[in-house]
């Protein structure tokens, strides 16, 4: 979910939030489109099928059960913001672990002489975690490396959890916003359904 972007999809627009809803959901949803045998005329006057959707769930070992329109709403208004809430946690969790390493790492280093205050091996750390976390936090390219130092790969990895928390935000409020009422979760489906351009299944 928060390896694709939101800002990608215009959701002023059902379908393009539709597009994004289903790719959203594909790690736990499939939605299947069918022709029923049913008819309906369409605009130039052809009697066509009406389209029906078949829904599954996915669970553990590839297996996949299928829910009705009520399972789906369940889904999506309980279960899919428990998903949510319980990823965000897990990437603030890992950004405070990584802020609190660096803390850690900052005071048990820190000296008085040097560059930048100077630093430090402690004696109960072998110098090559010492060299790979000095590097890993970027000080030595702020030694080496004229001015703008490249972002190191501390600074990288936790922009990219920031990012993974903004976009899991934002596709929650995205989701609420749209799917906040039982008659929203029906609209939506129906778009699903009648709208949504399904790649043929071989």
């Amino acid at each position: 979910m928060e390896y694709i972007d939101p800002t990608k999809y215009n959701c002023n627009y059902e379908i393009q939030f539709v597009q994004l809803m289903v790719e959203v959901l594909k790690p736990y949803i499939e939605f299947q489109s069918f022709d029923t045998e049913e008819k309906r005329i369409n605009l130039a006057g052809e009697s066509v099928p009406k389209k029906g959707l078949r829904i599954f769930l996915k669970k553990e070992n590839g297996i996949q059960e299928s829910i009705d329109e009520n399972g789906f709403i369940q889904f999506i208004q309980v279960d899919f913001s428990t998903i949510r809430s319980e990823l965000k946690k897990k990437y603030t969790d890992e950004l405070t672990s990584e802020q609190e390493k660096k803390k850690q790492f900052d005071t048990i280093t820190k000296g008085d002489m040097g560059p930048y205050g100077g630093r430090s091996k402690p004696h109960d750390m072998s110098k090559t975690e010492y060299d790979e976390k000095y590097n890993y936090y970027g000080y030595l390219r702020k030694i080496t490396v004229k001015y703008p130092h490249p972002q190191s790969e501390y600074e990288k990895k936790i922009r990219s959890i920031t990012i993974n928390i903004h976009k899991l935000e934002d596709i929650g409020k995205k989701c609420y916003e749209r799917t906040k009422t039982i008659q929203d979760v029906l609209l939506f489906l129906k778009n699903v359904k009648d709208h949504y351009n399904f790649k043929p299944i071989t």
